[in-house]
């Protein structure tokens, strides 16, 4: 390296590197460590720190040699208001801060006042001061962000409802350059309120005799993503009628209870969207978070007044419309010609009657998920098949899914994520999987009960592709699988970062310490990042050795809720968190890295 030129070295090496690659180069040696901190870590204008949750000190550490932040992306689970604030400036463009369970409100103003050239904004926010405080502090973040282009805010909370009063006033703050907006969770009348006012400021920008697309120049919203507790017809037409030139619209709803007939969405709501002729992105859901319900007032007579109105839809994502059959759907799939991303959740009626004519037609898609369809078989994904460009095929909960279709899998050589939770295969069919040129990266297997060890070893021990490029495994709720898998694992020298075996009530420290011994792989360089341990009830609190130093060197996320392990106060994890301060430890059985349900105070995590 030292005959390299000092530009070459960090323009095109040091320059081309994420920031975990340049602390890695930088424990190489003494020259390497002065380039990286003095040339390629003061010139990082992006930087992405969401698979871990570093403290207020290791982000000073790092981000205190990066002067030249345009972008910045932040897991702020242990962070304070005065660990980030320090970082905030006029230079940010991008800012996106996750899990921000333990920042105030304030951080809010703190933003607007420091970062007035901003143009991206997601901030996810526990809810746990009083919605009139979130309002001045959001009012002063808007009215002080003028460039501000797209705006994601999300706001949990602890109980069922949360406050969601919160963005009543935010349409009078928002300013006009906003062209993309998520809300999380927004009352439907506020959401009334709200995309109104919009439609009204667009008219009184000119009043000319016709209306034209440079008529609602003013206001420029081509993206509008909102979590309501309902979706009705009304709330449809007023957005199809204010914002005509929408590009894509996301609605997900959470109600309490059963929506009454005129406060429901039925297929005269759908017959509106056809009025939004630009509309590419279409996304409806039902959420059964708080009560099993769904769209009853939709059938196929709404799909097929839909297809008609957007065919020129990419993207489709639809969950909870149970009464809609295979004839709705096949519309859909049959009129949107451009048609590349396709999703269904929980449609008691679709089976594989509504891809029959797939072959028949030009097709596009690149992304299929058919989520907890009971009624869909192998012989639908044979159909799908014949889509060469698939890349991302989820049949999560598709229970009649068995090795019939996996070698029509078996021969998408684009495919990189495969979800078959729940599916009926066997061993026999992952040797199959295995045979294919697969470039897969993330496959899930969790729920088949009738793979076992020795499906594991078909699947990794045959030199497929498959086994060169896998980096995401789920096993978890396997009955099959037992030690012998897991070291099968570590034995392959595949290169996993996620690595899922919650609920193998077979595994035990046995695991762990084949896990611990295993050397990344020197050519790939990828070590395990995230490990969930969840429920493996086999495990005893001798494991805990193995996750000293000097193993485990990449991890970041460890799950061991609902294990021996997952004492707290325990003066072993004490001692490793002290060892590792940027490791987290989730004793509450979230899904792997917290994304399902990052907590609101640290117990739950050390």
């Amino acid at each position: 390296m030292e005959t390299v030129p000092s530009a070459v070295l960090n323009k095109e090496i040091l320059g081309r590197l994420d920031i975990e690659a340049l602390c890695s180069l930088a424990c190489v040696n003494r020259a390497l460590r002065f380039s990286v901190e003095s040339q390629a870590l003061p010139s990082l204008s992006s930087l992405h720190l969401s698979t871990i949750s570093p403290g207020g000190q290791t982000l000073i550490h790092i981000l205190g040699r990066c002067k030249a932040l345009c972008s910045l992306t932040l897991n702020c689970l242990r962070l304070q208001d005065h660990s980030l604030c320090a970082f905030l400036t006029p230079r940010i463009r991008e800012l996106n801060l996750w899990c921000c369970s333990s920042l105030s409100y304030q951080i809010l103003a703190s933003i607007g006042h420091n970062c007035p050239n901003l143009r991206v904004l997601m901030l996810e926010l526990a809810d746990k001061e009083s919605p009139h405080v979130f309002e001045n502090n959001l009012a002063i973040m808007l009215t002080s962000c003028l460039q501000l282009e797209s705006l994601s805010l999300k706001i949990r909370g602890f109980g069922v409802e949360v406050d969601a009063c919160a963005f009543q006033s935010i349409i009078f703050f928002l300013p006009s350059t906003i062209k993309s907006l998520k809300l999380q969770p927004v009352l439907e009348r506020d959401a009334f309120f709200l995309i109104r006012r919009i439609g009204r400021n667009l008219m009184e920008t000119v009043q000319p005799p016709i209306l034209t697309s440079s008529y609602y120049s003013s206001f420029n919203l081509r993206s509008l993503s909102l979590v309501l507790d309902v979706i009705t017809d009304e709330l449809l037409i007023t957005i199809t009628a204010s914002l005509p030139f929408l590009v894509e619209l996301d609605l997900e709803d959470r109600p309490n209870t059963e929506p009454l007939a005129r406060l429901d969405l039925t297929s005269s709501g759908l017959q509106s969207l056809g009025s939004c002729h630009h509309l590419t992105g279409l996304s409806l859901t039902r959420c059964r978070h708080n009560h099993q319900g769904t769209f009853k007032r939709v059938n196929d007579m709404g799909m097929f007044l839909l297809s008609e109105g957007c065919k020129g839809l990419e993207s489709v994502r639809l969950g909870g419309f149970s009464k809609v059959s295979d004839a709705g759907f096949a519309a859909i799939l049959l009129s949107c010609h451009s048609l590349k991303k396709f999703e269904v959740r929980s449609a008691s009626f679709l089976s594989d009657l509504a891809f029959h004519d797939l072959t028949g037609v030009p097709c596009a898609l690149v992304e299929v998920r058919l989520l907890w369809c009971r009624l869909i078989t192998s012989e639908t994904v044979k159909k799908l098949a014949s889509s060469r460009n698939l890349e991302v095929l989820d049949l999560g909960g598709c229970k009649s899914i068995a090795d019939t279709c996996l070698r029509s899998i078996s021969c998408l050589r684009k495919l990189t994520a495969l979800n078959l939770t729940g599916a009926d295969i066997t061993d026999s069919g992952l040797s199959i999987l295995a045979q294919g040129n697969l470039p897969i990266m993330n496959l899930c297997l969790r729920g088949c009960k009738r793979v076992t060890d020795k499906g594991i070893s078909h699947l990794l021990c045959v030199g497929g592709t498959i086994s060169q490029s896998l980096t995401t495994l789920d096993l978890g709720y396997m009955p099959g699988i037992s030690d012998d898998g897991i070291l099968t694992i570590a034995a392959a020298g595949i290169g996993i970062i996620d690595l899922c075996v919650r609920s193998c009530f077979y595994v035990t420290d046995a695991s762990v310490e084949a896990l611990a011994r295993k050397q990344p792989d020197q050519e790939k360089s990828k070590q395990l990042r995230r490990l969930d341990l969840c429920n493996c009830i086999g495990l005893s609190v001798d494991s805990l050795r193995w996750l000293k130093r000097p193993s485990f060197r990449g991890l970041h996320w460890l799950g061991i809720g609902q294990t021996r392990l997952a004492s707290k106060g325990n003066p072993v994890i004490t001692e490793i968190h002290n060892e590792r301060p940027w490791l987290t430890f989730c004793l509450d059985g979230c899904e792997i890295g917290c994304h399902d349900g990052w907590q609101f105070h640290e117990s739950g995590f050390i």
